[in-house]
């Protein structure tokens, strides 16, 4: 999930996320960019186009615009042997589309921006479910991603749960990598929920509560910080390369601007120190001192 970096950048924005994410991410994002025309809609078209995924969207009866929910049947899960010997290489879209291809680990990203969706009620949820009949072989990174969007097994009907305690009995998981509960849900088809939420939490209240985590932060390092996600989120935020452009001319000046400012104030800081030592207050009686020891030195040598 995105969020970390941002978090408090968020906070300190609006305590009304829903507010303080329209300033963080570009318009239609919900996660950190790589790329501005890398969009969801992007990622979604990948596992489409890849016959990874079957995709529905309901419209809400009063309002056709609006996405109320979704579902999601996965139909297969690519291995890099499918992309050939370069997973670098761009697969080019079936249809004409902006960007015109993908790389495998564009397939990868897709398994997860594909769901950082919301409607403009800021309401929306996934039902996910696998194929019947369908023989699965899933790589390794796909198993992190059941760890974070797979189900909630204790949340299940009691019959469900029943049933995945005769298959555990069974399961030799010593001769799978596949973890039980998604070769449970994969063979059996079943479906579950996912939905998610921005959330404001006082982050104050927080650290009182775990005192021992909170530590002194330098302030050079933490303004030049947020000034990065700031200036980071400004950048993506541009609709064109000629925005691009523009936009980056106003970064550099704006930095270079910073600097010379900074070196301003340390000019000034430096003689302020200056005015203030004693040694710097009697510099000519020490200077002409140092002046007489030269010259008598330079005498000495000729």
């Amino acid at each position: 999930m995105f969020r970390g970096d941002l978090v408090g950048l968020i906070v300190l924005l609006n305590k009304n996320p829903f507010k303080a994410t329209t300033r963080v991410f570009p318009p239609g994002f919900n996660f950190k960019p790589t790329a501005i025309n890398k969009t969801r809609t992007f990622y979604e078209f990948i596992l489409i186009d890849t016959n990874s995924v079957s995709i529905k969207h309901f419209k809400g009866p009063n309002d056709p615009s609006l996405n109320t929910h979704s579902t999601i049947q996965i139909l297969k899960v690519l291995q890099p042997r499918h992309f050939g010997q370069n997973l670098n290489e761009v697969n080019k879209f079936l249809v004409p589309f902006d960007p015109r291809g993908y790389t495998y680990w564009d397939y990868i990203d897709a398994w997860n921006k594909v769901f950082w969706h919301h409607n403009n009620k800021f309401k929306h949820s996934w039902l996910i479910y696998f194929k019947t009949n369908t023989i699965y072989n899933f790589p390794n990174w796909f198993l992190q991603w059941w760890d974070f969007f797979g189900l909630i097994l204790e949340i299940f009907p009691e019959q469900v749960q029943k049933g995945f305690a005769q298959f555990k009995k069974m399961y030799n998981s010593q001769e799978s990598q596949i973890p039980v509960d998604l070769k449970y849900f994969s063979s059996f088809a079943l479906s579950w929920i996912f939905s998610w939420q921005y959330k404001y939490k006082q982050v104050k209240l927080w650290f009182k509560s775990y005192p021992e985590l909170l530590k002194e932060v330098d302030p050079k390092t933490s303004l030049f910080l947020n000034q990065k996600s700031q200036l980071a989120a400004f950048l993506a935020s541009s609709s064109s390369k000629e925005n691009l452009t523009k936009n980056l001319k106003e970064v550099l000046q704006l930095l270079q601007q910073n600097e010379e400012e900074g070196s301003s104030s340390k000019k000034e800081d430096t003689n302020s120190l200056e005015d203030d030592d004693v040694f710097y207050q009697n510099e000519d009686d020490c200077f002409g001192v140092l002046e007489s020891i030269v010259r008598h030195h330079f005498q000495t040598q000729s």
